[in-house]
């Protein structure tokens, strides 16, 4: 199988990403990639100008967000990052269906709940993350039982299996 990008951001996801969804598009050929995702940080807002730039340069593009998610309950909540990606256009409608659900939730810091991530989950395939989110533990730490039980979650929850993300370790200074 081909390498693929599957979490990339855009200039829509301000601190996280910088290149317009059109440059990414064309790196991703540039490169000889078959396929891009973009997952703007609680944000679709490139989706439309990255879905038309993958299709003028016949590059499949897929659509997905890396949503906020709030772990546990008011009192002492956790906050960590997940991306999903849509698989069909139902599974587009339910990430829609999160971003503004996570807008409502509380105005300038967009979050859902693990209920309301498990209620919107078809048409949708989770990845686990980057080493900061809920599933991948913190660099150089060993998984413990929340980490477990996080990668258990998502494909009891979400009807499917997971992407498990591999990220490197940067190089020592």
């Amino acid at each position: 199988p081909q390498y693929s990008e599957r979490h990339s951001q855009s200039c829509f996801s301000l601190v996280y990403g910088a290149a317009l969804p059109e440059a990414l598009v064309s790196r991703a050929k540039e490169l000889g990639l078959h396929a891009l995702a973009i997952t703007d940080h609680d944000e679709l807002g490139g989706s439309v100008r990255f879905a038309t730039a993958a299709r003028e340069a016949e590059l499949d593009g897929i659509i997905g967000v890396e949503l906020t998610v709030q772990i546990g309950g008011d009192d002492e909540p956790l906050q960590t990052h997940l991306p999903l990606l849509a698989e069909t256009r139902e599974g587009y409608g339910n990430l829609s269906t999160r971003v503004t659900l996570g807008r409502k939730q509380a105005r300038g810091s967009p979050h859902v709940s693990l209920d309301q991530l498990a209620s919107h989950a078809s048409g949708v395939f989770p990845l686990t993350g980057c080493p900061r989110g809920w599933v991948a533990p913190p660099a150089a730490a060993a998984p413990t039982e929340a980490h477990r039980d996080a990668a258990a979650w998502l494909p009891d929850n979400c009807a499917r299996p997971i992407l498990l993300e591999c990220w490197g370790r940067p190089p020592a200074a």
